[in-house]
């Protein structure tokens, strides 16, 4: 069931990239559940074909794909406030090449991506906000990270990562962000080590 607090959850996350009627908030809330999932538990597995995306309202999702050998490589951190989802999957109606997995307990807000879309279409307020989200989370922001990789050295990009994101070292495993920075967990102690170091002096 949504409650205020959720609506006003929704309400705040698209208003940081668009403003919202409450006319659509309400169209939204129609197609709105809440879930929960247990830590380790999967929202969605590799292969299964995504039918939602979602609203992180509480917890950490992380997404993964397994290489050839079997390891698992964190291709995104999701915290609050975050949309979550394989929007590639249910966009074309595939097979999802990815997981993603609760590390914490989760509560999210799920919308069927379906009549999500047909919302978008048929409401000016929340096609700007999907265009406005779209510029800066597959434009802007991937375009930088993609950047970062080739021009940033490990430390660097590891002291940005856990600036925007304060005390996600207590909430995710190192080796998880070791995998997401594209670095081994023994590069990431090695840089935590040092970056204490010159702390101390």
């Amino acid at each position: 069931m949504i409650t205020n607090t959720h609506a006003q959850f929704i309400k705040t996350v698209i208003s940081k990239y668009s403003p919202i009627e409450e006319d659509t908030l309400v169209q939204l809330q129609t197609i709105a559940q809440v879930q929960h999932l247990k830590k380790n538990e999967l929202l969605l597995q590799i292969g299964q074909v995504s039918k939602s995306v979602h609203m992180l309202y509480e917890g950490i999702i992380v997404a993964y794909f397994l290489d050839a050998n079997g390891d698992a490589y964190h291709k995104n951190i999701f915290l609050e406030s975050d949309f979550v989802g394989s929007t590639v999957s249910a966009l074309q109606n595939t097979p999802s090449h990815f997981a993603l997995e609760a590390i914490e307990d989760v509560t999210i807000i799920s919308f069927n991506y379906q009549q999500y879309r047909q919302l978008i279409a048929s409401r000016e307020d929340l096609k700007n906000f999907y265009i406005a989200y779209l510029e800066k989370n597959w434009v802007i922001d991937k375009e930088k990270r993609e950047i970062e990789i080739v021009m940033k050295e490990a430390k660097s990009r590891y002291v940005d990562f856990i600036h925007t994101r304060p005390n996600i070292e207590k909430r995710v495993p190192l080796h998880y962000i070791a995998s997401h920075l594209g670095i081994t967990p023994t590069q990431l102690s090695r840089i935590r080590k040092n970056l204490k170091k010159n702390q101390k002096k």
